[in-house]
Order: C-alpha cells, then sequence, then structure tokens
C-alpha cells in the first residue's frame, strides 16, 4: 500500500514537472536583422546611387561578390549583388508585395527630391496615413521601391549619425497575424509595435498590421495580409532576394525554425571568409539566410 501511494505521488508531482521541462523552449543567443539581398545589374554604382541620394554609406567588407551599403547608424543594410541571368530589375513588383523603408523626419521631402533627380521614379503621390505619418514611395533606377516615411510618432529613436534610418522591410503574407506570430515563437523576435487601420473612411479594411522587430531595435518587418496582392516574395531564390539576419548559433535557431514549420534549403556551410550560411525558407516560402559571421561586417 505504500509503495502505491509512493507512486501515485511520483505521478502528480514528479511526471508534470518532467513533461513542462520536455516542453520548455531553449534560450538561444539573440537573433538580429543585417541585412536586405537585393540582385541589380551594376552593384557598384547602385551602391553610390544610394550613398548620394539617399544618405547611407559603404561598409567595407572581405566579400568581393557583393556591395553593402548601410544607415550611418549601422541599424541594417543592403547587400547588393550583381549576379547574371537573375532578376535585377523590380518595376513589375507591387509595392505592396514588398519594399524597403527609411524613416526620417523632415529629410524625406529632399530625399525623395535627390532620389527624383537623380534616375528616381514617383510611386503613386505623397499622401499622409491614417495614423498621421506622411509616406512617399520612391523607386530607385534599378525599380527597387523605397518608402520614406516621416512618422508622427517615431517606432525607433532618433539617429544619432544621420537624419534617417532603416526602419522595416514590407511584404505580404497569407495570414500576417499568424506569420507574425511565428517570427515570435521560432526565432525569438518580437512585437514593439503595430499599426490600426479603420475603416471607417476610404473603405480601409480593420485590421491591425503587425511590425516585428529585434531585441536590439536594429530594424523590423512590417506584414501584410492583402488577398488581393500577390506574395512575390515567396519561392524567389535566396541569390535574387532575402532577408538575413546574424546568431552565433544558427543551427541550433535552424532546428527550431524548422519545428515550426520552415524548411531549409541549402545546408550549413563554410564560405571562404569564415562565415557560417544557411539558406531557409519559412512557412510561406519566403528566403531567410542565417548568419554566424566570423567578424562582424555591421558594427555599431
Amino acid at each position: 500500500m505504500k509503495t502505491l501511494k509512493k507512486s501515485i505521488l511520483f505521478v502528480f508531482l514528479f511526471v508534470p514537472a518532467i513533461i513542462f521541462a520536455q516542453n520548455q523552449k531553449e534560450s538561444l543567443a539573440p537573433v538580429k536583422f543585417e541585412h536586405l539581398r537585393i540582385n541589380v545589374a551594376d552593384k557598384e554604382a547602385t551602391a553610390k546611387w544610394y550613398v548620394e541620394n539617399v544618405g547611407l554609406e559603404i561598409i567595407p567588407s572581405n566579400n568581393k561578390e557583393v556591395v553593402y551599403v548601410a544607415d550611418k547608424d549601422h541599424n541594417f543594410m543592403l547587400e547588393l549583388s550583381a549576379i547574371p541571368n537573375l532578376k535585377n530589375n523590380y518595376f513589375d513588383v507591387n509595392i505592396d508585395s514588398y519594399h524597403m523603408a527609411f524613416e526620417g523626419q523632415k529629410s524625406i521631402e529632399a530625399v525623395a527630391e535627390k532620389m527624383l533627380a537623380n534616375g528616381g521614379t514617383q510611386e503613386g503621390k505623397l499622401y499622409r496615413n491614417l495614423i498621421g505619418d506622411f509616406v512617399n514611395n520612391v523607386r530607385d533606377p534599378n525599380g527597387f521601391t523605397s518608402q520614406l516615411i516621416y512618422r508622427v510618432n517615431q517606432f525607433f529613436p532618433k539617429p544619432v549619425k544621420s537624419t534617417i534610418r532603416f526602419e522595416h522591410f514590407a511584404y505580404n503574407t497569407s495570414d500576417h497575424k499568424i506569420a507574425a506570430l511565428w517570427y515570435v515563437e521560432f526565432m525569438d523576435l518580437n512585437i514593439p509595435w503595430s499599426k490600426d487601420i479603420d475603416t471607417t473612411k476610404n473603405n480601409y479594411r480593420n485590421y491591425r498590421v503587425p511590425y516585428v522587430g529585434d531585441a536590439g531595435r536594429n530594424m523590423s518587418l512590417e506584414l501584410f495580409g492583402k488577398p488581393e496582392v500577390p506574395m512575390t516574395l515567396a519561392q524567389m531564390k535566396h541569390d535574387e532576394i532575402h532577408i538575413a539576419y546574424t546568431t552565433s548559433e544558427p543551427e541550433k535557431l535552424a532546428k527550431r525554425m524548422v519545428y515550426g514549420g520552415a524548411k531549409i534549403v541549402t545546408p550549413a556551410r563554410k564560405e571562404s571568409n569564415g562565415d557560417m550560411i544557411i539558406d531557409m525558407v519559412d512557412p510561406y516560402n519566403f528566403p531567410i539566410r542565417l548568419i554566424k559571421r566570423a567578424k562582424p561586417v555591421l558594427v555599431k
């Protein structure tokens, strides 16, 4: 009888603890947004264009196949490649399929004027959205859309070394809320803010646009869920476009992401410069790159 009582006590006290321990999510090293890769016809000319017209700066690296351009506070950067026979023109991409955004307070008007005077193309008109922000969309000479935003209430701290900074990369998903929760659960990102869109005016749908950022408040994703807009990131090649994150534990992070429905496209590989890279797609087949840098490229 005593043995039976002890067995029952073990079941009630220890088995739930074991089950809980088995289901606890392992703590991993912080994940940081690092770059957006786009493939262009001339990477050096494109880098120069962003330096002269947007106010970015070239970041030196030991990778001669790409050119990096970052905001001067080093929050994020573009990785520009020029691989032949791959997509290098983005005029066919709907702005709500995907676009890059910069936040710049009073500087956005001057930046837009420079961009338009030197090969940029206006996309729509300058407008004020329903939460009061001023927004101007301009395509670069490759057709890639930059959204210039003057926030009434800034999401990020003001830039220190410049008047403009990377703010978000936006793209369309089949379900923006579920996508946001996936990035929180399986990549340890967070939702520092969201944007309400009201249906009372202008026939806008009533939904909340989530922004998903990293713990260091470097950069964010703006996730759309617009059924009428194509999800043009899905199935695109990593050499054409991808979002890259740095982590000191890429293999552990990749394993967790796969558990959540992501897929590994190319297994972990070591580059000639010592970087470890894993190419993946999230559950929506959007291209992601995990990088463990041998030597950091983007240093604040």
